[in-house]
């Protein structure tokens, strides 16, 4: 037991201060712990889980000093003989004690008063602004200082090691603010001032070198999904080992320490479990709670301090929760600091110290056993059924509190009133005392001295490296990198089917490609399919290494925490990473390798197949590092897409392929030399044509054909050729039409190599050094311009509510819904599992019924039967709404808040309300009767100063609070007068104040009329009043009760009295009470209530309202039986509104995508500057176009992000039938449409003339056409991609298969002639490039005359007195081309093209097919987006 302990069973009168401990034993607790909460089994015992520690002392440390050794005369170190012994300020060993005292301490963040939504016109208006005010220039003269926003005012306080402080606030009030800066989290504020000290140490020096010694974890709960909880412990362990100075053997440390985490923290029953997350399912949310701290236990942090954790746990779970921090502090003697929401007074006990603040003002610091009495001495009474935790949040809340006679005039009102009371009073006096004796005391032990002493001796190496002991880190970078690489290796593991499907891609891929490119010829006619077949191989390898950025990205959380609790470098982590992914690309290339290489006779050889297999090898390798570089660098996946994106397609065009070295303009030249693809694709070429004798035969001999058999009088046109001869050598053809170098290949090889190590490398140096993160709170952000509307009053909602036999005039109408035996079952391996057993009840309008029982008992599962929203599994039994079978309109009419709240993030709150009132209300109410009744909602939900604030993400740092979003889920529902309103978990993640809001709202609105149903887990009584009715189930979805809970629940409470149960105490929580009794198991409450009385009241009343509802029939409003509300048009007009509203919005989507068309657009343009008649630049003509068309891959790609979150979106509104799967693929397309005309507008006028292309209107208006449905294409594509995707990692793997195949057979690279019979008649015609490339080629060389310049020309000499017509003329007028100097008697000239459409046809293209190909491509939009929707309406969510 350590001091914090004692010191609280001390002043509780448990002990005397004489019983306190000298010798370091644990005493065993006086009273016994509870083993139930609610109903719930408790995990965690401190007991045992402290007794379970002490295990650890057994052979695992050496003694600490000559000392130690002495007096253990040779024995086992003893930790508890330690504990008490010289080094008694140390701890446990590995722990250390250090406190940490905060005085004065104030903290100022950003000014944000003001501020408004950005939108795409913001960056223009910023640009003017700037402009006025001369880009800076007159801020420099200015005298005013910045002003800062007061978040933390004058706060002060200690926590002794072995202490347990809770803070208590409500949400806004600097929570969070405070723990982030007590847990050293100070990077996003503008000034903190006054001290914080942790013992001895400065917040700097901590940060510098002793950063391990303070953890901060925030609410949320992030871990490799795919480990076990044992893997995840054993990891933990494993980076925290301490040198060999202080422990002997290290293996038995590890088994035992893990052994004794996973039974202290009651996780030994889940320990082979996977973590899971919110998509791959894993342990329980409370067992994930219980890992974190764990792990956090396992880092050896000597201050923890958890912020918000327990949001989200039922009572039960958090208890368990609470119970592991307080061993966990008992046992290494931390500091530990939490603020918890909703904390139960057994959670309450559990702490020694309770901090009160408000409005970023301190109102108490004290014992946690004297804060009641201190409030209650300043005139607040605590009620009697009310937690101490939650009387003292509610504090300063004026209409909840209840002031004592006499105090009415002297009781403080305000935050500041309660500062300046506590600033006067002996406590916060006392409080002063405590920290300068606090400072004074780690002075004198020389606390700061110790405390860098014992981190520096248990650091591995420390003894032998001054440089280590510098290193915040406990374990060598070797050591880190061992275990990471077990670590990583269990990851790949887990994740094993999304690799396997990877090599499967490549695979396929491979197939498809070694089919395309069969058996490949030796001679002339092989060498452009060779050239072609090679860069198509590099371009998939890049393409399909990009989704290498969403994968980056995924666990960047996790590395967050990890780097903040010092595990390892993560440095260390990436270089473990690139040595796996050496791993996977050596398997990927392999396979890729051995279809390709053989199939399509490249040369058949075994070193030039394993330097071929080398290369791709080498240079997938380079692709991932640099995509991991980008994914660990860029701030999002939009940014990381954008850039990825403009970078591939510079590379690919600047690789040699599409432009030699001779034809690059210089800025692009020395470019190139800075590109990984243009080494691959010039070693790939080197390998295959390094001993390659190339035979120039059919169209490669100028002339050729029957009659022309004489080499004399012939020339190869292959570069490298020369006069007379038929056979070019490969190194020679190379280096003429490439310049590429085949000597070189090894040192484009090394190339790679050294691309591939510096990418690795600043990877390493970005993870090791860049962090992206979460602002420090959540500020709120208005429309610039506000609507005008007619504000709802008090007065006037009073006057709607007396509206008589007004179904519209009401805030509330509601029906009744009646159950009988519901049954319900879903199917398991080996049969089918019962989750609903014969389950009876009915909802009256004018109730407020809560649904409760032990987790498993099946609450939300019959919230979700009833609401009709079950998709699986079998329901059985009777439902009726007013005495009716449920109608079609049912969805649609009922309100489900669901526990999860899902917005759309960039429209407002009066925005998002509006929206679902326009499409749930009837068509026959007026959109003017409609605002002005959200309005009233507005009110109702107390919502006015945030109506016109953005919604935002809870992560993202912009929006409104966790409170406020839940008050708008509910809000969402209510304003679509739902006749019965469900709510799962109205209060899970609130705090006690905002919890009891939300219920004394319902309970308003059931006052009001409104039938309301909610699940609520383990409410406080007071909470608990407020319903009228209850429906309590056991586990296995039987029923236990179900009635009317009458005043003081003494309704309820007489009939489990009645039926043999204890009598509820007066100072009880009923709700407590009733879930104690159904979780004993000693009595069959299912069965006692199947045979009461009760029950046959309850049948026969709900036969009765059947009966009464059934003369009545259906209210108007739902006898239509329309499954919507609103017509189709009405959904799409509807959703694509808001959709371009939130496109709007979307500040960094919309500027990545213009980004991306600028300067794509100018690295197209500028590389292809100035394009002339000539033969070399009418072939460049058609790569140029031929690049546009690749770039929009990557609109395909940036499309994705963005789809998926709006799809998240569309699965929650669908399920209360708002808009259909039709309403939402069209208007996610046609919201698209606007930004990405304005975008491709911006790619042309910066492409087109930049490239050369033809100026006439004509062909420059289609091209402009051309390039705006291309560009729809891709967009439909990448939505088609995306709603087939259930991640962005598996559409990152989709898209690159889908655009490579399209542009492998888009015509270009392998004609149509050269193409084999199967995909002629198949994939050519099935590819949208293609259709587009014959329009725009066609379109650009129509008529277009060819003037060869003279490295152009081909020259032989005809016979001896023959003139070059009479010898090649009737061969040229049935051939391409033109004689230069027909009249010539030797060196006849050659030009291969006369004009640009004799280039097309070869490719079998016609100009007359423009229009057609146009039609074509809009018919693939059509499709992809019947594709979309069918898709949607089929992956809607089963429940």
């Amino acid at each position: 037991m350590v001091k914090g302990t004692w010191k609280r069973r001390i002043m509780s009168g448990d002990l005397s201060a004489k019983d306190s401990p000298t010798n370091g034993v644990f005493p065993p607790i006086c009273e016994p712990e509870a083993s139930m909460s609610f109903g719930e089994p408790l995990h965690v015992s401190v007991t045992r889980g402290t007794s379970r520690f002490e295990s650890i002392q057994r052979s695992l440390s050496k003694q600490s000093s000559m000392v130690d050794e002495e007096a253990t005369a040779g024995s086992a170190f003893d930790l508890m003989t330690w504990l008490t012994g010289r080094q008694q300020q140390q701890g446990p060993p590995f722990s250390t004690r250090v406190g940490l005292a905060f005085d004065e301490l104030s903290v100022y963040g950003d000014n944000v008063r003001d501020r408004h939504i950005a939108t795409l016109a913001t960056p223009f208006w910023k640009l003017i602004k700037a402009a006025r005010n001369g880009f800076g220039v007159t801020e420099m003269f200015k005298k005013t200082p910045e002003e800062h926003r007061l978040l933390l005012n004058k706060m002060s306080g200690v926590v002794e090691a072995g202490e347990m402080l809770l803070v208590l606030g409500r949400p806004g009030s600097g929570c969070s603010t405070l723990l982030r800066v007590l847990g050293n989290r100070r990077k996003t504020y503008r000034q903190i001032d006054g001290n914080v000290s942790y013992g001895g140490l400065t917040p700097d020096e901590v940060d510098k070198r002793y950063r391990s010694q303070v953890a901060y974890c925030a609410e949320e709960d992030y871990h490799y999904a795919s480990l076990t909880v044992r893997q995840t412990l054993d990891f933990a362990i494993q980076c925290k080992m301490p040198s060999s100075s202080v422990l002997e053997d290290r293996a038995g440390y590890k088994a035992e320490f893990l052994d004794a985490l996973l039974d202290m923290y009651g996780l030994t029953g889940c320990a082979d479990t996977i973590v899971g997350d919110s998509e791959i399912r894993g342990v329980s949310g409370g067992e994930r709670k219980r890992v974190s701290i764990a792990e956090q236990m396992a880092a050896g942090a000597s201050v923890d301090i958890w912020d918000g954790s327990t949001r989200g746990l039922d009572s039960s779970t958090a208890l368990d929760y609470v119970r592991s921090l307080r061993i966990t502090t008992d046992v290494l003697h931390k500091s530990t600091i939490a603020s918890i929401y909703q904390a139960s007074d057994d959670i309450y006990k559990l702490f020694d110290k309770v901090m009160v603040i408000d409005n970023g003002r301190q109102l108490y610091f004290g014992p946690s056993n004297e804060a009641v009495a201190y409030f209650e001495a300043l005139g607040v009474q605590k009620p009697l059924r009310q937690t101490s935790s939650d009387f003292l949040t509610g504090i300063t809340q004026l209409n909840e509190r209840r002031v004592a006679p006499g105090f009415e005039d002297r009781v403080p009102r305000s935050a500041e009133d309660f500062e300046r009371v506590w600033q006067a009073s002996t406590q916060r006096t006392l409080v002063t005392q405590q920290v300068a004796e606090f400072e004074s005391q780690v002075q004198n032990d020389k606390r700061s001295t110790i405390i860098r002493e014992f981190v520096d001796r248990t650091k591995m190496g420390a003894g032998s490296s001054s440089l280590r002991k510098r290193s915040r880190y406990s374990t060598t970078f070797m050591y880190q990198t061992a275990q990471l690489l077990r670590r990583e290796m269990r990851v790949l593991w887990g994740s094993r089917v999304e690799h396997m499907l990877v090599i499967f891609t490549y695979a396929v891929f491979a197939a498809l490609m070694a089919l395309t490119f069969l058996r490949i010829s030796d001679d002339s006619s092989g060498v452009r399919i060779k050239g072609a077949l090679l860069f198509m191989v590099l371009s998939f390898v890049a393409l399909t290494e990009e989704s290498g950025v969403a994968s980056a990205m995924t666990n960047r959380r996790v590395l967050a925490k990890h780097k903040r609790l010092t595990l390892f470098h993560p440095a260390a982590l990436s270089m473990v990473q690139s040595a796996i992914e050496i791993v996977l690309t050596i398997i990927k290339c392999a396979v890729f390798a051995s279809e390709v290489y053989f199939a399509t006779n490249l040369t058949r050889t075994a070193p030039a197949f394993f330097t071929f297999t080398l290369i791709l090898t080498a240079l997938g390798t380079c692709m991932t590092a640099f995509f991991r570089l980008l994914g660990n660098g860029m701030p999002d996946i939009d940014t990381g897409l954008t850039v990825s994106g403009i970078t591939l397609l510079f590379w690919i065009m600047l690789s040699g392929y599409m432009q030699t070295t001779a034809q690059m303009h210089g800025y692009f030249r020395w470019i190139s030399y800075i590109d990984p693809l243009t080494y691959g694709f010039k070693a790939l070429m080197a390998n295959e044509f390094k001993g390659l004798e190339l035979k120039c035969t059919g169209a490669s001999l100028v002339p050729s054909g029957p009659g022309f058999d004489d080499v004399a009088h012939q020339v190869c046109t292959l570069p490298g050729a020369h006069p007379g001869e038929l056979f070019v050598q490969g190194r020679d053809y190379l280096a003429q039409a490439l310049q590429i170098y085949v000597d070189d290949r090894w040192k484009h090889f090394a190339a790679i190599i050294g691309f591939w190590a510096l990418f690795v490398i600043a990877s390493a140096l970005v993870v090791e050094f860049v962090e992206f993160g979460a602002s420090s709170h959540s500020i709120n952000v208005y429309k610039r311009r506000r609507p005008r509307v007619n504000l709802a009053t008090e007065d006037l909602v009073a006057e709607s509510s007396k509206l008589s036999q007004s179904t519209e005039g009401n805030t509330a109408s509601g029906s009744t819904l009646t159950w009988k035996y519901i049954n319900y079952a879903v199917p398991v391996k080996g049969g089918s599992k019962q989750l609903l057993d014969n389950v009876s009840g009915y909802l009256k309008p004018g109730t407020l019924t809560a649904l409760m029982g032990a987790s498993g008992a099946g609450k939300t599962t019959l919230l979700d039967a009833l609401s009709q929203r079950k998709t699986i599994g079998t329901l059985r039994g009777e439902m009726l709404m007013s005495g009716m079978p449920l109608p079609r309109s049912f969805r649609r009419s009922t309100g489900y808040a669901e526990q999860q709240d899902v917005h759309a993030s960039l429209v407002t709150v009066r925005e998002a309300l509006r929206f679902s009132a326009y499409l749930r209300q009837s068509a026959l109410v007026p959109d003017a009767e409609k605002n002005e009744y959200v309005e009233r909602v507005i009110y109702l939900l107390d919502m006015g100063g945030i109506a016109d604030c953005l919604i935002g993400e809870p992560e993202s740092g912009e929006g409104i609070s966790l409170e406020e979003r839940k008050r708008l889920t509910i809000g969402i529902e209510l304003v679509s007068r739902p006749k019965i309103l469900f709510l799962d978990e109205p209060t899970s993640g609130l705090d006690a104040q905002a919890s009891f809001n939300v219920v004394q709202f319902l309970r308003r609105l059931a006052g009001e009329g409104l039938t309301i149903l909610c699940t609520v887990h383990q409410p406080s009584s007071m909470l608990f009043e407020q319903f009228t009715s209850l429906l309590l189930l056991a586990r296995g979805g039987q029923a236990v009760y179900f009635g009317e809970l009458g005043e003081d629940a003494q309704t309820m409470l007489g009939y489990f009295e009645r039926c043999g149960a204890p009598k509820c105490p007066p100072t009880a929580n009923p709700a407590e009470y009733i879930l104690s009794l159904a979780g004993n198991t000693d009595i069959d409450w299912p069965q006692m209530w199947r045979e009461s009385p009760e029950l046959d009241t309850v049948l026969a009343e709900l036969d009765h309202m059947n009966q009464s509802s059934r003369a009545h029939g259906l209210p108007s409003d739902l006898g239509d039986n329309r499954q919507f509300a609103r017509s189709y048009w009405y959904q799409i007009v509807c959703v694509t509104r808001r959709m371009l509203l939130v496109y709007w919005r979307n500040l960094d989507y919309q500027l990545t995508n213009f980004i991306l068309q600028a300067v794509a657009a100018l690295c197209i343009g500028l590389a292809y500057l100035g394009l002339n008649d000539s033969a070399s630049h009418l072939v460049n003509k058609a790569n140029a176009l031929f690049l546009a068309a690749c770039l929009n891959i990557f609109i395909t790609n940036q499309v994705v992000p963005e789809y998926l979150r709006q799809k998240r979106l569309y699965r929650r509104e669908s399920s209360t039938n708002q808009y259909g799967s039709l309403a939402f693929t069209v208007s996610a397309f046609v919201t698209e449409l606007p930004f990405l005309i304005a975008a491709c507008t911006l790619f042309v006028v910066i492409y087109y003339w930049a490239a050369g292309l033809n100026t006439a209107p004509d062909r420059v208006g289609f091209f402009y056409l051309s390039y705006i449905v291309l560009g729809i294409y891709s967009m439909s594509l990448g939505q088609t991609i995306a709603s087939i995707s259930t991640s962005e990692s598996m559409a990152a793997m989709l898209s690159p298969v889908c655009t490579t195949v399209f542009a492998l057979y888009c015509g270009i690279l392998v004609p149509y002639s050269l193409l084999p019979g199967v995909w002629r008649y198949t994939l050519y015609w099935l590819s949208p490039y293609r259709y587009w490339l014959e329009s725009i080629v066609s379109n650009e060389l129509h008529s277009a005359p060819v003037r060869c310049r003279a490295n152009e020309l081909f020259v032989f000499d005809p016979p001896a007195n023959t003139t070059c017509l009479e010898y090649a003329g009737k061969w040229v007028s049935q051939a391409t081309g033109y004689l230069q100097n027909p009249d010539a008697t030797l060196a006849c000239n050659y030009c291969q093209f006369k004009v640009g459409d004799e280039y097309y046809r070869t490719l079998d293209w016609n100009f007359g097919n423009r229009w057609r190909n146009l039609g074509i491509l809009f018919a693939f939009i059509a499709a992809n987006i019947a594709i979309g929707a069918v898709v949607i309406r089929l992956i809607k969510s089963k429940r």
